[in-house]
């Protein structure tokens, strides 16, 4: 049913004043004191678990940032760890390819002496018999190729002075 105006007479320093007072027919009585308590109760109660509710949230988010910290430290330690374990790797392998390079080098440095003290057995035999001012002309031209210019000029000063006496 919908509200009805009642008026209540209320004494006033004698005399009777009619105000109007508005009330709902639901036979509960409650006066305008009463239901204005209740709703601050009410607020008090939301406002206390709503306050509750807000401390539980930034609690919440406090562990979420920790969980998101921890979460990127923890990748951050595995992305190292993954670089080391490459590192690693790639050291070894360097290391298998520098011994490989040395043991080559080291071929090819015996097969080289041997070369040379065959052709050193061969020349001291041959010596006697054998035109070698081709092969001086060749290595001269060689040193002279390999030498810088500033070298080669030098060298022909030298050559080109008379020895003193």
């Amino acid at each position: 049913m919908p509200p009805t105006d009642h008026y209540r007479q209320t004494p006033r320093n004698g005399t009777e004043q009619t105000t109007a007072t508005e009330t709902t027919d639901d036979g509960g009585g409650d006066t305008p004191s009463e239901t204005g308590a209740v709703e601050g109760l009410i607020e008090e109660i939301v406002e206390s678990q709503t306050d509750e509710l807000r401390d539980e949230l930034d609690a919440l988010e406090r562990q979420i940032e920790t969980v998101d910290d921890f979460a990127r430290i923890s990748l951050n330690e595995r992305k190292v760890k993954q670089n080391e374990a490459k590192l690693s790797e790639f050291s070894e392998s360097l290391t298998a390819f520098a011994e490989k390079a040395f043991n080559n080098i080291n071929a090819l440095e015996d097969r080289l002496d041997r070369q040379a003290l065959l052709l050193a057995a061969i020349l001291d035999s041959l010596e006697d018999d054998v035109d070698l001012s081709t092969v001086r002309r060749y290595e001269n031209d060689r040193l002279i190729a390999d030498t810088a210019p500033d070298e080669r000029l030098a060298s022909a000063i030298r050559e080109a002075e008379p020895i003193e006496k």
